[in-house]
């Protein structure tokens, strides 16, 4: 049992064991793929496995160009989602995919073949044009 002799021992322990219950909390994965839930998005797993071009994005909720990447992404899904699978990986949940693909930007936007194969990736913000165009321009849409 541990004996806490003074008020600043007490403060150190429960500082300590705060920080242990968050970073256990904290370093879970939500399995393979988590996906926001936006509607039509599909875990990265099942989207690698199903034959269509795939495009994860690696972010964060909290993430400001992120956010502003989710409109334009559930755009894409609604009109293209037939077509190929779009999902959101969000990094602090995902470690093992963020680590997988080597994410070290977010927003990070990585493209796959049919085949599951990486053909290319962004990083940053891009406006529904600009992706439009990349997606032709790879032959996915």
């Amino acid at each position: 049992m541990i004996k806490i002799k003074n008020g600043m021992n007490l403060i150190l322990f429960i500082c300590l064991a705060a920080s242990l219950v968050l970073s256990v909390a904290c370093s879970g994965d939500s399995g393979p793929g988590y996906s926001s839930g936006w509607v039509g998005a599909t875990p990265l797993n099942e989207a690698l496995a199903n034959g269509k071009p795939t495009v994860p994005e690696f972010g964060a909720a909290t993430c400001v160009p992120c956010k502003a990447m989710k409109p334009v992404l559930e755009e894409i899904v609604a009109e293209y989602g037939d077509r190929m699978n779009l999902s959101f990986i969000d990094v602090r949940y995902n470690s093992n995919l963020t680590t997988k693909y080597k994410i070290t930007l977010i927003p990070t936007q990585v493209f796959f073949d049919s085949a599951g194969q990486e053909v290319t990736r962004h990083v940053g913000y891009w406006s529904k044009e600009e992706v439009l165009a990349h997606l032709e321009e790879l032959g996915f849409i």
